[in-house]
């Protein structure tokens, strides 16, 4: 279904602890259908102090590493730490959402998972939140991520069909554009980077020297 839609990669979310075997089955199955898989997991913590140790744990297993927001205190640490890819909010948990103050701090890309918001409750009040909050990521020129948040076949929608629904949640043009593949591929690369064995931290990489030969 995905590769009818109009797929090239997709962001395969896994629980973590899965087997390394399973998980390049996975890949194989994928790869199989002609799509490539970049391996995500989404991190749920009640405390920042729990989140930052699934932080440690996990960041280097996984090609995205997203953060659900479930509180003020875990909002603020996900949205600080560069550790963190992707933020995404539930529209039904009154407790936090995105915000002016989330914003400035926000590292990563704030995400909305269109099709799994809307379909399982479209209330006025969810979608007039999500307008909300794609007008607070806009002045604040946040990076954004669109998903379908597909769990079976008949959730998955194409580029265009996820552009235009995210277009009638007011997402402006740019938005729309950037969040289906320049922002995700984007993520994927530069934690492709930092796997690499020249990567030291941000801004810092290992120059191999030139060699000169000499006749």
């Amino acid at each position: 279904m995905l590769k009818v839609a109009g797929f090239s990669t997709v962001g395969l979310t896994l629980p973590t602890g899965l087997f390394h075997e399973r998980v390049a089955f996975l890949r194989h199955v994928f790869l199989e259908a002609g799509i490539d898989t970049a391996i995500r997991t989404d991190l749920t913590s009640n405390s920042r102090i729990d989140l930052l140790r699934l932080l440690r744990r996990f960041r280097s297993s996984y090609d995205i590493v997203a953060v659900k927001c479930v509180n003020q205190a875990v909002s603020t640490v996900a949205c600080r730490d560069r550790r963190v890819d992707i933020v995404f909010f539930d529209p039904r948990n009154p407790k936090v959402r995105f915000n002016h103050s989330l914003a400035s701090l926000l590292r990563g890309a704030l995400e909305f998972n269109l099709m799994s918001s809307l379909l399982r409750e479209s209330r006025t009040e969810i979608i007039s939140r999500i307008v909300k909050e794609a007008g607070i990521a806009h002045r604040h020129r946040t990076r954004v991520v669109l998903s379908s948040g597909s769990s079976f076949p008949e959730m998955v929608r194409s580029p265009s069909q996820i552009d235009a629904l995210a277009a009638t949640l007011g997402l402006t043009m740019r938005q729309r554009s950037s969040g289906i593949s320049e922002v995700p591929m984007s993520i994927i690369s530069r934690n492709v980077e930092r796997r690499s064995r020249r990567y030291i931290e941000e801004g810092v990489r290992v120059v191999l020297p030139k060699v000169v030969s000499v006749i």
